[in-house]
């Protein structure tokens, strides 16, 4: 007697515990006539497992979502001009909560972002709620308080997508939103991102970058405490970290910890191993190819964007593997090929970026003695790799990011003894056409396409430290063999892009080409206390290829700025005549061309002012768990004396600590800049 198989009831029906008549025997199964009177989807699972509903886990972290979203809630709404400052942080927009919430407690509850495949970025579809209010006209927002209109989040919007975002395509994914309501639904955080990037030279309104650059950092804790949607989270840390928040001081610059969490965040969704992630998720997963591709692209985005933010603030990248993939070499060039040309020459790129900056970082380059030999012998290696690669680029922009990685490689020949075994003047020589071309390079591209307005902020961290190499060089013994006027010209060019980055009074791009430009005309930098000229020399070791640029830091800050320096090997010395400097501050005449160099006149001293500091907001409260006025406004420098603020490109907060404040000189004129004063503009290629 042969016995039946007992029959199984679907998901649906067997969560309602009534009968089913579904025939799971015929592949594909018909749904139940329950699933086609309901409109519902009819699963068979293969397992008799009946628990599908909410994990106490995941309750728990609703409740915690909706307890965090009561703290947050405003309290009474008024009425308010979208735009304006007035009593905005009691305003509450129809899809808006006030008070830096970011939930939408007036639109229909959707529990998409608690779903496995919200959590690991699976494309799936969108609710009908969602899809309705997306689809609508543009609404306006408000974070903590400040309201942005309609009509400038979607001007914000088309800044982004059309100058910024071709240079970091992220967001390219078929299940993307394609508009600014479905980007606010689908994350809060991406959205401010995109709307802050958007604006970083949207001249209609700059209070919008003033604002939410102040308000985006505890956002973005904020979202990555929730966990609900670790994808937008990671493209919205990536969007930060690519163009940096302006900020007057590299002390106050969370780049670095963002970019270190949209790393970390990736990997706990398993971004960095190939699939779908289902090692990392709690229901089965499908495979689709398209998703893994997608994956992997973000994940390779993550890597560069990590790798660049590491090289430009000086520290040893910290990412997981050199191959970029766990698992079969084979598996990783297979998946890599479906990406587009340029991020497939950019993964290159980085990767011999990558390898040969971990290799400084384990050589004894601290020490002043340390074998040039391998230093030079490491630099030839990878410097060889990228002049390689260098000959497959497809485009100008791929050559010019290739060359930025190669002066970081090649700015490590400062770390060889300048005395013994003394200087290479070929490499040396090498390395000085390379920053010259590169300047050039980016001068050209500012001045016919804005370049420096969307440029990341790798290329500006590069940009200012080949000026600094051309300074190092043109004081060299080896100076008579090199092109000292195209030096001097790209050496200006680098302070006019650096100009040209800036974003706000003070801000680090200003403050770079004030450095750069104090600095050409002084007679004090690079002596020692013999009176000798030593350039070729590093005092700061342990910053990797930008140990250069916090060194300049310091020279200026010795001369310029009226500080003690650590690392002049005169410790018991005060700040008296020893450190007052030698060379007056430089006034640049309007009329100044390109290769002429900042004249020195008489410094006034009843007429200086101190350096602007641009007007800081009030930042978000945490509620006693994040001091927002400790964050925007660090006490004076005397109570940070530990070495990494020091060697940092920090300033003093209070002007009138200084003994003899310095005015801030104009910019130099060099050249035409031609359509960057005419509003925003993008960097058209291929």
């Amino acid at each position: 007697m042969t016995t039946q198989p007992r029959r199984k009831a679907c998901v649906e029906c067997r969560q309602q515990k009534i009968r089913c008549d579904v025939e799971q025997h015929k592949t594909p199964h018909e749904p139940c006539s329950r699933c086609k009177k309901m409109n519902l989807e009819c699963r068979i699972l293969p397992t008799s497992t009946r628990n599908l509903r909410q994990t106490k886990a995941e309750m728990r972290r609703e409740l915690e979502e909706l307890r965090w979203n009561m703290r947050q809630g405003g309290h009474g709404e008024v009425h308010s001009t979208p735009g304006s400052l007035a009593d905005a942080s009691s305003f509450r927009s129809p899809h808006e909560p006030g008070n830096g919430s970011f939930s939408n407690p007036s639109a229909p509850r959707t529990e998409a972002s608690m779903s496995p495949s919200m959590e690991l970025g699976i494309p799936g579809s969108i609710p009908n709620d969602v899809k309705n209010i997306a689809t609508g006209p543009t609404l306006p927002r408000a974070l903590d308080g400040f309201v942005v209109d309609a009509r400038k989040i979607d001007d914000c919007f088309a800044l982004f997508f059309t100058q910024y975002h071709p240079l970091l395509p992220i967001l390219e994914s078929p299940q993307s939103p394609s508009s600014a309501n479905g980007y606010y639904e689908l994350s809060p955080f991406l959205f401010w991102c995109i709307v802050v990037t958007g604006s970083r030279h949207y001249l209609e309104d700059r209070g919008i970058l003033d604002k939410i650059s102040q308000l985006i950092t505890p956002l973005a804790f904020s979202s990555m405490a929730l966990r609900s949607t670790p994808i937008p989270v990671i493209q919205g840390l990536l969007i930060l970290c690519t163009w940096r928040l302006p900020t007057n001081s590299m002390y106050k610059d969370m780049t670095h910890v963002l970019c270190g969490a949209a790393i970390h965040l990736a990997t706990s969704i398993g971004l960095h191993i190939a699939g779908v992630g289902q090692d990392f998720a709690r229901t089965p997963l499908k495979t689709d190819r398209e998703h893994v591709v997608f994956r992997a692209k973000l994940w390779m985005q993550a890597l560069i964007v990590s790798i660049r933010t590491s090289c430009a603030e000086g520290i040893p990248p910290l990412v997981l593997a050199e191959s970029f993939y766990d698992g079969q070499e084979k598996d990783r060039e297979d998946l890599a090929a479906q990406f587009p040309p340029d991020l497939q020459f950019s993964r290159k790129t980085h990767i011999i970026l990558h390898r040969s900056m971990a290799a400084m970082a384990r050589t004894d380059i601290k020490a002043f003695n340390c074998d040039a030999k391998v230093i030079r012998s490491l630099i030839s290696i990878f410097d060889s790799q990228l002049l390689k690669l260098a000959a497959v680029s497809t485009n100008e922009l791929d050559t010019f990011q290739l060359n930025c990685a190669r002066i970081h490689v090649m700015a490590c020949h400062f770390f060889a003894h300048p005395l013994n075994p003394g200087p290479d003047p070929e490499a040396l020589s090498r390395l000085y056409s390379l920053c010259i071309s590169t300047s050039q390079t980016a001068h050209a591209m500012t001045q016919q396409a804005n370049f420096a307005f969307i440029s990341q902020s790798f290329i500006d961290r590069t940009i200012c430290l080949a000026g600094f190499v051309i300074l190092k060089l043109a004081r060299s013994p080896i100076s008579q063999h090199l092109d000292l006027p195209a030096g001097e010209q790209a050496y200006f060019h680098s302070a006019q892009f650096c100009k040209a980055t800036s974003l706000q009074t003070g801000d680090l791009g200003e403050r770079c080409c004030q450095i750069l430009t104090n600095l050409w005309p002084s007679t004090k930098v690079f002596k020692r206390p013999n009176g000798s000229i030593e350039s070729l020399g590093l005092r700061l070791r342990t910053r990797l290829s930008m140990s250069v640029s916090f060194d300049m830091f310091w020279y200026w800050r010795e001369e310029f700025g009226l500080m003690y320096n650590p690392y002049n090997g005169e410790e018991g010395l005060p700040a008296n005549a020893q450190t007052q400097p030698t060379t007056p501050a430089p006034g640049i005449s309007q009329s100044m061309t390109a290769t002429s160099a900042p004249q020195p006149v008489k410094p006034d001293h009843n007429g200086m002012q101190p350096l602007p500091m641009g007007n800081q907001g009030a930042p978000m409260n945490f509620e006693g768990a994040w001091d927002g006025e400790a964050y925007m406004f660090p006490p004076v420098l005397d109570q940070f004396p530990d070495y990494d603020w020091a060697a940092s490109f920090d300033f003093s907060n209070d002007p009138t600590q200084m003994q003899m404040p310095i005015p801030m000189p104009p910019v130099p004129q060099a050249v035409d800049m031609g359509p960057m004063s005419s509003g925003p503009g993008g960097y058209q290629y291929g």
